[in-house]
């Protein structure tokens, strides 16, 4: 794993905004820590290597294409509103409601969600 799909991105994105605040110095990886019992109180270390950092600039791009259309929808991927803490904002049909919106315009979050 590197990026998750999009949805472990603080590893990667710590390890870049300490290599560019701490110029000069060698920043080998991120951290991720489980800090739950159902995580098992592990904690993963996600190499800031080439595919970390394709992954970066799969997100940066996904964003500068949101931004710049602008479409920032919500999509939710299958099953994320289940334990999501924000369904109250969104209601209980965002998954369907991802359904009907333009698959062409999604295609960049499909990109980066098919990323390790």
């Amino acid at each position: 794993m590197v990026i998750g799909g999009g949805e472990m991105l603080q590893p990667v994105l710590y390890a870049l905004a300490l290599e560019k605040l701490f110029r000069g110095s060698t920043v080998e990886s991120g951290r991720l820590y489980y800090a739950t019992a159902t995580g098992g109180f592990s904690e993963v270390d996600i190499p800031l290597d080439s595919h970390a950092r394709e992954g970066a600039e799969a997100l940066a791009d996904a964003l500068r294409g949101a931004l710049a259309e602008p479409f920032l929808p919500a999509a939710p991927r299958q099953g994320a509103c289940k334990y999501c803490d924000y369904a109250v904002v969104c209601g209980p049909y965002e998954e369907q409601r991802t359904g009907r919106k333009p698959k062409a315009r999604l295609a960049r979050l499909k990109k980066l969600r098919e990323m390790p």
